[in-house]
């Protein structure tokens, strides 16, 4: 482990006083910094649970000029969203993209993110700017195609949908660089970057839920909401090669085989119909044939909120008169299997489908938490040698009264960053029918939560209709689209 060198009372002076700069430029500055971020969060979700108005200028005006700026944008268009406010979250939404640019574009060490990676090592990990993981960025582009849509501008949504697709394939090089930046740090420090076997323990119990996942930069329901949207805009080949791609992702979902199997009929994709009819036979047999004047009903159903981080908390043993260990902290998730409830829709008692599920988000949030152990991981000892350096410091020069100072700040600043957007679904479902144009009466319930509405719904003839659906607890917030 690396031992960070204070000789003297002068040098402890300095390091305290970085100490107190590090956290006015990142925050003081960082709403985070000592206070979880979920705890901020929850009195909203619990809110949006009891259909109780969310004043959003007063929640987040004093907290989107902070380091956490991009993540708390997030949060407020989401929250907006479900709200129905759909022209203030694009606006929210727009803020936060253009903060990821700005971010993106700075250089790597600059004078802010110098002071931000040192404040980290002797404070905690929430002092650096949150910048958002590769899934949180791709639903940012994901939901602002959706406030689009509820505007009834299907060009504009098609502009997201594709700045998604292409965050999806960036996604993977900036995962790469991260872990690049930080194994230069650890060579240069010379330490290892092995975690803790309590931490590996942790991380392993939670593979289950994780499931088949291979990355957390992909995800089908963002795929599969592109396919929409191209054929809105009449872009068929563009469609088809996006239903394949969250079919690749996600192929347990009947409605996405169809809608796969149907374009590849209407565009003569001879040896891909001959693939599904092997893959999907229950899906390849269902007559699609179609009345020629009926329309299209797609339900999109985001279901309730996505898991939140928790910390574990590791001892490291040190040689110190009064205390013999400090602490590292690392987040991590509690996630069960996966094994989500459907949105059933009747009309006049009549049961016209169930939404089936197409992007389990817990499970993303928990691929990409634990694609980053080895970048948290060597922050994490990295600062545990400079905690431990400080301990060691404070006990020669103040005797057993430094080395208790030292040890309660230790306890006070081993925070783990737990910072993730919250108010993303845990999971998204779909449902896609064929109905008779004209006004349509549905029941919509949710069996597992009790949560239910009324919505009375226009089919128009050879036209597509969205109705977004968000479950917060047991309240349903739903839109018509298009």
């Amino acid at each position: 482990m690396i031992i960070w060198d204070y000789q003297n009372k002068g040098s402890l002076l300095i390091y305290l006083g970085v100490i107190c700069l590090s956290l006015l430029v990142s925050g003081c500055a960082s709403t985070s910094t000592f206070n979880s971020y979920s705890s901020q969060l929850n009195p909203m979700i619990n809110d949006m649970r009891n259909s109780k108005p969310i004043d959003l200028t007063r929640q987040f005006n004093g907290r989107i000029n902070s380091s956490d700026k991009i993540l708390y944008l997030t949060e407020m268009g989401r929250i907006a969203q479900i709200q129905g406010d759909f022209v203030r979250s694009k606006k929210s939404f727009e803020s936060a993209i253009q903060a990821i640019k700005e971010s993106d574009q700075k250089a790597v060490m600059s004078a802010s993110g110098a002071v931000a990676q040192a404040s980290s090592v002797i404070v905690n990990d929430n002092t650096i700017p949150y910048k958002g993981d590769g899934y949180e960025r791709v639903m940012l582009h994901h939901f602002q195609a959706l406030n689009y849509l509820a505007q009834n501008d299907v060009e504009n949504a098609g502009v997201e949908i594709r700045l998604a697709n292409a965050e999806q394939e960036n996604a993977l090089k900036l995962h790469e660089q991260e872990i690049e930046r930080a194994q230069e740090s650890a060579r240069k420090q010379n330490i290892s970057g092995q975690e803790p076997g309590a931490v590996v323990n942790a991380y392993a119990q939670m593979d289950a839920a994780i499931g088949g996942i291979k990355s957390s930069f992909q995800n089908a329901a963002t795929f599969y909401l592109s396919g929409v949207i191209y054929e809105a805009l009449s872009q068929a080949n563009d469609a088809y090669i996006d239903y394949k791609k969250a079919l690749e992702i996600f192929p347990n979902n009947i409605y996405l085989q169809k809608d796969a199997i149907r374009l590849a009929r209407q565009l003569n994709m001879g040896s891909d119909l001959n693939k599904f009819k092997s893959l999907y036979p229950a899906a390849f047999e269902i007559k699609q044939s179609v009345p020629k004047n009926s329309g299209e009903l797609i339900v999109l159903f985001d279901d309730d909120f996505v898991a939140q981080k928790q910390q574990i908390k590791i001892p490291i043993p040190i040689s110190l008169q009064t205390i013999n260990f400090i602490a590292v902290a690392f987040p991590i998730y509690n996630i069960r299997p996966f094994n989500p409830a459907g949105l059933y829709i009747q009309e006049f008692g009549n049961m016209l489908g169930e939404t089936q599920p197409i992007c389990n988000l817990n499970a993303l949030a928990l691929k990409s938490l634990k694609e980053k152990v080895p970048v948290v991981t060597i922050r994490q000892l990295i600062r545990a040698g400079a905690k431990a350096s400080m301990a060691k410091v404070a006990e020669k020069q103040g005797g057993w009264l430094g080395s208790l100072a030292a040890s309660v700040y230790n306890v006070f600043s081993e925070n783990a960053d737990l910072r993730s957007w919250v108010t993303l679904p845990a999971d998204v479902q779909i449902m896609r029918l064929n109905l008779s144009p004209g006004e349509h009466q549905f029941n919509i319930f949710h069996k597992e939560s009790d949560a239910n509405t009324a919505l009375n719904v226009n089919i128009k003839e050879k036209t597509k209709t969205i109705v977004y659906i968000i479950r917060a607890g047991n309240k349903l917030y739903s839109k018509v689209m298009l």
